[in-house]
């Protein structure tokens, strides 16, 4: 063990073992924040994919766990953007804290723990998931004492990023006795005090090390030759991403009827798949040395899928940090990236041939959801009544909403929800949720800010297993694409549709999601309303 090793080690001398003494040595980033973040201090740790984040987060907060006397609930709790990723991170820490008595839970919608019949002290989640938690379990975090918000790069300025603001400042109103170390976790960005201050509220420490790996990238034309690059290399384990669900179904065919991989071994994961055919799938693609999978952003994100000899970028993704993401998925275990783009508009030459370019350098700040933040402060004040019966002060809950939008503007809309008799005013200062609002909480409609297209659930006619979700309108068409393959729709009841495996020349069914405006935005005042499209979709982290 190296000196500095050895000082790290006695900064976290009970978590050492457990977290890093598989490594040879500690990662750049490891040696920044380990001492930082053992002191207690809030901050934002930036740092290239595989850089050993999570550890350099884990380990120093883990540490001050164990030394802390143990109280009912969670002490920890770390927040994800989708549920792969809280399902990856669950797995990774399952076995590191069991070995310091550390008890570790997972609470998404596809996994919904039942938090008030179990002791938990670290537990993983997701926005709405987290949401949800509030509301139901409100005293379940009167004992918290580190926050972690995980890939917060790929939530700022995203709506669901203004939820995330929001949810910290309701946990550290409402809902703990203490102080909460509060750490942030994201890739390169080209302004982190901005992000930082941003999610926070205020100026926090950046911890920063780390360079990024260099890449090998090439260009195909198509996925012929995309393929064939793969086989020219001998890599035979690659993860495809695709910039929408239809085109993942699509290529998933293609390559299962093209060879040489047989179907079994091409994978599909997107969020509109059963939460147990993702997970047969991440299991199968860690397995499998010779497979490919093929996904949308929900595999983006963080998630550790094994070694991984490339990955194939089905047309340019939308922005840097999507491109940055993707290619730092694969050779996780090689000094350098492999990287094949695919071409499939005039426009993805030159975006390849510019994100390539700018591999090095800080991505540029995202495209602002700014404007969504009205419709997200109607989706907090439902989920804010709907989870404290007992009424909240009007000054108390605008002081929270504070920074989605001008004050007058958030006057307004609480002044026109209560008109629409969602809120009951309590006099003059006293606001609370109606009868309506306290259902629509009950059918669990009050914590996502992702669009509401009706969806309908998709089960295999033979076996009654669950394969996902689908729009309602696609289901007309007697024919569906999921999970790479084409089904026929075999019977209807209500929002169960069964289906059956097509004929081999059987043409191939569609996979299509239509655009719905963001889901609280029908409920803002009409000069609030213009112009309002929906919140860019995002793996789902419900």
């Amino acid at each position: 063990m190296t000196e500095e090793a050895r000082g790290l080690q006695q900064v976290i001398p009970d978590t050492w073992e457990a977290f890093l003494g598989r490594f040879a040595r500690p990662t750049p980033i490891q040696r920044v924040a380990i001492p930082a973040l053992a002191a207690g201090g809030d901050a934002l740790v930036v740092a290239p994919a595989a850089s050993g984040k999570t550890e350099a987060v884990v380990a120093p907060l883990c540490q001050r766990l164990i030394r802390s006397a143990r109280t009912p609930g969670p002490r920890f709790l770390y927040v994800v953007p989708t549920r792969a990723l809280a399902n990856d991170i669950e797995m990774r820490l399952r076995e590191p804290c069991g070995t310091l008595g550390i008890r570790v839970a997972l609470r998404t919608g596809d996994r919904p723990a039942d938090l008030a019949g179990r002791e938990t002290d670290l537990l993983v989640t997701t926005p709405e998931s987290l949401d949800s938690i509030l509301c139901r379990y409100p005293d379940r975090f009167a004992g918290l004492a580190a926050l972690v918000l995980d890939e917060v790069h790929l939530l700022h300025r995203t709506c669901r990023g203004e939820q995330a603001r929001i949810l910290i400042r309701r946990i550290a109103r409402w809902h703990c006795r203490g102080p909460v170390q509060r750490v942030a976790l994201s890739a390169t960005v080209g302004d982190p005090e901005a992000l930082g201050g941003w999610l926070f509220g205020h100026p926090v420490p950046v911890l920063e090390a780390g360079e990024a790996r260099p890449l090998d990238f090439r260009i195909a034309q198509d996925l012929e030759e995309a393929v064939r690059l793969l086989r020219q290399e001998g890599l035979s384990k690659a993860l495809w991403f695709c910039n929408s669900r239809r085109r993942t179904e699509e290529v998933a065919r293609a390559l299962a009827r093209r060879g040489p991989w047989p179907p079994e071994r091409v994978l599909v994961h997107h969020a509109s798949l059963s939460r147990k055919a993702r997970e047969e799938a991440e299991r199968a693609f860690r397995r499998y040395d010779a497979c490919l999978m093929v996904a949308t952003s929900t595999l983006e994100w963080g998630v550790d899928v094994g070694n991984v000899d490339a990955v194939v970028l089905v047309g340019a993704p939308e922005s840097a940090a999507s491109f940055i993401q993707r290619v730092g998925r694969g050779c996780r275990r090689r000094q350098g990236l492999r990287a094949i783009g695919i071409v499939e508009s005039d426009e993805d030459r030159q975006r390849f041939s510019d994100l390539n370019r700018d591999l090095g350098r800080p991505p540029p700040e995202p495209e602002s959801e700014s404007h969504l933040a009205p419709a997200v402060a109607v989706q907090q004040v439902f989920s804010i009544l709907y989870g404290r019966r007992q009424g909240v002060g009007r000054r108390e809950l605008l002081d929270i909403l504070q920074g989605m939008g001008p004050r007058e503007d958030l006057e307004e809309i609480l002044d026109h929800l209560i008109r629409l008799e969602w809120v009951v005013a309590r006099g003059v200062e006293q606001v609370q949720a109606s009868t309506r609002l306290m259902d629509l909480g009950e059918r669990g409609r009050v914590h996502s800010n992702l669009g509401d297209d009706r969806l309908v659930q998709v089960a295999d006619a033979a076996t009654g297993r669950p394969l996902g979700q689908v729009p309602a309108d696609m289901v007309a068409e007697g024919r569906i694409s999921l999970g790479g393959r084409s089904w026929q729709v075999a019977s209807r009841s209500g929002d169960l549709v069964r289906v059956v495996p097509s004929g081999p020349d059987a043409e191939d069914g569609s996979f299509h999601r239509r655009t719905s405006r963001h889901p609280f935005s029908r409920w803002l005042p009409d000069r609030l309303q213009a112009g309002f499209p929906a919140p860019r979709r995002t793996a789902s982290g419900d």
